[in-house]
């Protein structure tokens, strides 16, 4: 069964990150979907100073600009650094992909929020035009709230948008692509080194600087609440933080400035123990055979031990088979397996002078 195992790097590399873009273009797709969906239509009071403010179509940020600050830009400077300096396409591919990630997912979650909640805008009175009997609606009747259905507005769009507050678009979106743009420089300088380099912190701000600015701009317009982009940027970090570690080591992490390891794919494993890529992808690993006992930990040597420890006073089990031993012998043949799948990917190369294998994705 060898035979139907992928073994040209380039084709496992394309087959192993291909769901990763299937994801995105669904939730590309479904992003598209859920903009034609209407969105919950709550009653409003025309009395509520907090739906009063002017409808103006001018915007500070429009749709068009914030794409290209918190997508074009930093897929520019991704290249620039990848590519022109560090010379690494597979950081580049891995970079753009997290930043697809973060966008989409902040999106889809975004888009789910402003439909369900129904949040009325700001602006929402200037957009609805209430009218009533031929006159403009200007008091509300005692313990009565109104509908859509005295406004008049021609343009559904616009109406239609105004009802769609909560959470801030602008604000998710610029938080997500921006913030994973100031991960992605300070993962590339190291910026927790300790070497107190003051510049370092001032380079990786600006990204979220731009993003507040952004998220204030909205208020500006009287397209949302403080309420609004407060949590639209809370949005953003979590899926932003959540889309770089995917790709990424943290911060803190030596090799902070490497994406993690190409994935193993293929079709069929050698071994009956190796991890297959389905397993991998969903993190659930499956055990054969009999039962396993989980109850001692493993220590950074991949010794298995009881935390509550033995007569000896050396907490190692010795039992069943299950010792110390054994679990160095276990720990040995997983690490071997890693670093085989990760040289067949094309990730590791061998020094043929010393035998000795060495990291390539610098």
């Amino acid at each position: 069964m060898d035979k139907f195992r992928i073994k040209n790097p380039s084709t496992r590399f394309y087959c192993s990150y291909a769901f990763d873009w299937i994801f995105c273009a669904v939730l590309l797709a479904l992003f598209f979907l859920l903009d034609r969906v209407e969105p919950f239509h709550r009653e409003f009071s025309v009395e509520n100073r907090g739906i009063m403010y002017p409808y103006e179509e001018k915007e500070a940020v429009p749709v068009w600009a914030l794409g290209l600050i918190m997508a074009v830009f930093p897929v520019v400077l991704m290249f620039i650094v990848s590519i022109g300096i560090r010379r690494s396409p597979y950081d580049f591919h891995n970079g753009i992909l997290g930043l697809l990630l973060s966008v989409l997912l902040t999106t889809i979650f975004t888009q789910v929020m402003k439909v369900a909640v129904g949040k009325h805008r700001p602006d929402f009175l200037a957009r609805c035009m209430p009218m009533q009997n031929g006159a403009p609606l200007i008091h509300d009747r005692p313990l009565q709230l109104w509908t859509i259905t005295v406004c008049t507005q021609t343009d559904k769009h616009i109406l239609k948008d105004g009802m769609r507050s909560f959470p801030s678009g602008h604000a998710s979106t610029a938080f997500a692509g921006l913030v994973y743009l100031a991960l992605w420089v300070g993962g590339k300088m190291h910026v927790f080194d300790r070497k107190g380099y003051s510049l370092k912190p001032v380079i990786i701000f600006m990204p979220i600087l731009a993003a507040i600015l952004i998220a204030i701009s909205r208020v500006q317009d009287y397209r949302h609440s403080g309420t609004d982009v407060t949590w639209g940027a809370i949005i953003g970090i979590i899926f932003a933080v959540f889309s770089y570690l995917q790709y990424y080591p943290t911060l803190t992490a030596t090799n902070s400035h490497i994406p993690h390891p190409c994935r193993d794919f293929s079709s069929h494993t050698h071994r009956r123990d190796d991890v297959g890529h389905l397993e991998n992808a969903i993190g659930i690993r499956r055990n054969s055979g009999e039962f396993i006992d989980e109850s001692r930990a493993i220590d950074a040597q991949g010794h298995q031990y009881d935390v509550r420890g033995y007569a000896d006073g050396s907490g190692y089990s010795n039992s069943g088979g299950g010792g110390a031993g054994q679990a160095q012998q276990d720990y040995q043949l997983q690490q071997q397996q890693q670093q085989q799948r990760a040289y067949e990917a094309g990730y590791y190369q061998t020094n043929n002078s010393n035998g000795q294998v060495y990291n390539n994705s610098k």
